[in-house]
Formats: C-alpha cells, structure tokens, sequence
C-alpha cells in the first residue's frame, strides 16, 4: 500500500510542478508585461481588497474541503452538504461585501475602491460553484486535469487582462482578469468531473464537518487576517503604491516559498492521511519531505534576495526598484514557510484541528505584538520584523512534532544545516557578484549562473543525501 501511495503522490508531485511551474511562468510573464502598462499605484488598490475577499473565501470553505479529503469513505450527501453550505456561504459573504463596500472606500480614502469591491467580489460566487468538485478531484490525486484547467484560465483570462490594460483601463484589466479565470476554471472542472450535486443537507454530514472545520475555520480565518495585515496596514498607513511594492516583493517570495510548499502539501496530505494511524510511516515521510523541501526551496528563495535589485531593475524597470530593497529582507522571513507548514500538517492528518488553532493563536499574538512596534519605523522594519516572527513562530511549529514523533527542533535542523550552510555560502557569492557588476541584465545571469554553480556544485562535492533521494522520486 505504501508503495502504492508513493506512486501516486510522485505523479502528483510531477503534475503539480508542471501546474505551478507553468502558472508562475506565465503568472509572471503576465505580471511583468502588466506592470509596464499599469501604475504602482493601481496595483496596490486591488492589494487593498485583497484581504476582505480572502476572509469571505475562508469563511465559504470553513475547513469543510480539507475534511471531505480526510474522510475515505464519502458520499453522496456529505458531498452534496459541502456544496450547497459553499454556494449559501458564498452569496451571504458577497452580499455583506457589496453593502459594505462604501465603508471600506472610507477606510482607505478611497471612494473608487466601493464598485472594484463589488464587481470583483462575485468571482466568490463563481468560485463557490465547483468547490467540491475540485476537492474531488485533490482527493483521487486528479493534479493532472487540475494543471490543464489551471494553465488554460491563466492564459486567457491573463491575455484578455493585457488586452484591456493597453487600451487604458488600468485596475478595471486585473479586476476582469480575475473574473475570467474562476468562470474558465469552474467551467473546465465541472465538464472534467461527473458528480453532480443532490438536493440534499444532511444534518450527520454537516455536524461531523463541522466538528472538523470550524477549528480549522478559525486557524484558517486567523492566519488569512494575519497573512493580509500587512496589506492592511501598509494600505492606510502608507501610499498604494508603496502596498504595490510590498505585495510584488511578497509575490516573488511566494514563488519560492509558499508555493512549492503548496505542492509538497496538496499531494502529501491526502497521501499521508492514508497513513494516519502508522505513526514510523508517517515519521518517514515527514523527515524526507522537510529535507527535500528545504534542499529545493532554501536556495531558491535566498537566491532571489541575493539577485533581488538586477531582477527587478530588469523586469519591472527602475520605477519598482524599491520593491528589491524590500525583496531582499523578506526572504529570510519566508524561506523558513516550508519548515512552519510540513511541521502543521502532521496535526492536520491527525485530526488535531484543536492543537492547530491554538498555535495559531500563540504566532499570531506574538507576530501582532511585533507589527505594532515596528509600524513607525517604516516599510523595511517591518520586514525585518517578520524574519523576528517567523523564527519564533518554527519554535512552536515543531513543538508537538517534537513531542508525538521525536522530530524536535533540534533534530530537524540537524537534517537540514549543510543545507543552510551551503544556501548561505551561495548567498555571499551571487549578492557579490550583483553588487559589483551593477543592476544590469548581464549582472543579473552572471549572479544567477554564481549562485547556482555554488550551490549544486558543493551539493555534489559534499556528497548531499537530498541529491540520491531526488534522483529515486526522478526513477
């Protein structure tokens, strides 16, 4: 059975690099080209909304996806239960934006922000129609359909987004752009997926969801909050174009970061759920993938903060070269993402959705506590703050790993430390490189190429194990 499961969670690895990868090229294709035609400034207002559309989408989900994946044995009403809470949820949630919208243009100053709130909240709506069917498909491990569908909406919601900036329509183009994507996609997974939904509500289903979800409403609603407050803050606090400069830096990090995590997470979870009661099982598999990700993601996003003022020079040109200033603090922040969000997905797997939350409580009160007092001291302190936070934050993270598996904190960075060492050596040698040469093109491939022939070449002189464990997952 393991094997079995490690078959499908290799395929879902590989199509889920293939949707991800392709979507973050052509994401950034898009995003590069739109950033020429698009003031900072309009950027940073659709960043302003981003929060209140982020909350009513957590608030639309409520856990319930994440626990239909965990139960193997569903059926036709639990599903149905799931897609027509979404479906009320959502609309309820648009409502309250749409009334509220005149509210959130006060709060900014900003009473253009009231009809982009509106229109671009019913992308909720749109999204809420093939919530399930997308689980359904997560769940059978389904990545391969997922990336088509993906790629397919991304590039032509993305042309169309392009299309309508060159004529001049500025934030109207990323307002629409978003728009399209949900109808293409909720379109291609309702052709892709035959279940349909009954009119059914079953009180067991939705209670033992619920029983479930609502923690994970709470941890989710919590850390979305938190994940956008900077938004929030830099938005009233700052100008919008300064919020556009962050939230790009913050984009690049992602790529890096969260993103490849994301991968790792969407595949393991219903993988390792499988293996939930097989405790060595699950020690295995969590020790390989914190060392896989760590060997992948840590140089990745070190090497962006080390190349960070070429590459935005060359791609966004010198009107966003600020956002490299921020770019190159926030990814000593982020790099640590991947080791926070393996570590929490063992309490997901085992149920312990209470556990979850309240170490969600404790980083969140504690990253709070340091946005406060870092607020005044602008953009850059703030940043700086988040690398404060995020190391903490790996403290309680590893906590109850620590504690039910014997994988302490101490042990996971003595898997990963030639790692961090080698990631820090390739550092020093790319940001050298970029510094002397200048904020060119050929600054920016000769960093690129130091770093990389740095980093995998003392990766195979030191004879790292990460190297063998990824050629068996290539077999």
């Amino acid at each position: 059975m393991e094997q079995t499961l490690k078959h499908k969670a290799v395929n879902g690895v590989l199509w889920r690099v293939a949707e991800q990868g392709g979507k973050q090229l052509i994401y950034f294709g898009i995003s590069v080209v739109l950033a020429r035609l698009i003031m900072p400034d309009q950027f940073g207002m659709v960043a302003m909304l981003t929060v209140f559309t982020a909350v009513a989408g957590v608030f639309i989900d409520s856990g319930f996806s994440t626990a239909l994946v965990r139960k193997t044995d569903r059926t036709q009403a639990d599903c149905s239960t799931v897609y027509w809470f979404n479906i009320v949820i959502s609309i309820v949630c648009y409502l309250i934006l749409f009334v509220c919208a005149p509210l959130v243009g006060r709060f900014y100053d900003m009473p253009q922000l009231t009809a982009i709130l509106r229109v671009s909240a019913l992308g909720l709506v749109i999204g809420s129609l093939a919530g399930v069917h997308r689980t359904l498909l997560q769940a059978e491990m389904d990545f391969k359909s997922l990336t088509k569908f993906n790629l397919l909406g991304i590039f032509i919601s993305g042309s169309i987004g392009i299309f309508m900036a060159w004529l001049g329509f500025e934030v109207w183009a990323l307002v629409t752009q978003g728009l399209i994507l949900q109808v293409i996609s909720t379109i291609c997974v309702w052709y892709k997926v035959k279940w349909r939904p009954s009119f059914i509500v079953s009180r067991n289903s939705f209670n033992e969801f619920f029983g479930f979800g609502s923690k994970m409403l709470a941890s989710s609603l919590l850390d979305t909050i938190y994940s956008n407050i900077y938004s929030i803050v830099i938005g009233k606090v700052y100008r919008a174009a300064d919020l556009a400069y962050y939230n790009r830096g913050s984009s690049l990090c992602q790529m890096t970061s969260s993103l490849p995590t994301g991968i790792l997470q969407s595949v393991t979870y219903p993988t390792l759920c499988k293996l939930q009661h097989d405790n060595e099982a699950l020690k295995r598999g969590y020790r390989r993938t914190l060392r896989i990700a760590a060997f992948v993601i840590f140089p990745m996003c070190i090497g962006v903060g080390a190349v960070a003022y070429p590459l935005i020079n060359v791609l966004y040109t010198e009107i966003w070269i600020y956002t490299a200033t921020l770019l190159s603090i926030m990814v000593f922040s982020m790099m640590w993402y991947p080791i926070h969000a393996i570590n929490l997905n063992y309490l997901i797997v085992k149920g312990r959705s209470d556990l979850f939350f309240r170490l969600e409580v404790i980083k969140k009160v504690q990253g709070v506590i340091i946005l406060c007092v870092t607020i005044p001291l602008g953009l850059e302190a703030m940043c700086y703050g988040s690398i404060v936070s995020s190391l903490l934050s790996l403290i309680w993270n590893t906590y109850y790993n620590g504690k039910f598996l014997n994988m302490s904190i101490f042990k996971q960075l003595h898997d990963f430390s030639p790692i961090l060492l080698l990631s820090g050596v390739m550092y020093i040698g790319a940001r050298s490189v970029a510094y002397f040469m200048g904020n060119d093109l050929t600054s920016l491939i000769c960093s690129v190429a130091t770093g990389a022939a740095i980093y995998i070449g003392g990766a195979f002189i030191f004879r790292f194990p990460e190297i063998k464990e990824l050629k068996e997952l290539k077999k």
